[in-house]
């Protein structure tokens, strides 16, 4: 299943809007952005910085194979919390106060 990707635009003023398929993207450094997958992928090779996959809480990784496995570790920005979260194994938990979320 494609997920979103959480993205950092470039810090350089320049380079900091990209079309990718028919869609525009701008950033402000220090902002982020969540886009498509595919769409991640080419701004990524453009000079945006990869945070984690993102979506809302219903899509959180629940597999153990895959490119988006729930390992131990394993980060993904909740969109629905708005927050980045961590696996740790077992539950999907905050990082910053170590509770469940």
């Amino acid at each position: 299943m494609p997920m979103n990707w959480r993205l950092f635009p470039p810090i350089t003023a320049r380079d900091q809007t990209r079309i990718v398929n028919r869609r525009t993207y701008s950033g402000v450094p220090g902002t982020v952005v969540s886009v498509p997958e595919q769409d991640g992928q080419m701004l990524q090779a453009n000079g945006w910085t990869y945070i984690a996959p993102s979506g809302p809480t219903s899509a959180r990784p629940a597999g153990k194979t895959g490119l988006y496995a729930a390992h131990r570790g394993a980060q993904f920005f909740d969109e629905s919390l708005g927050k980045l979260i961590v696996f740790d194994g077992q539950t999907w938990r905050d990082p910053l106060n170590g509770n469940a979320v």
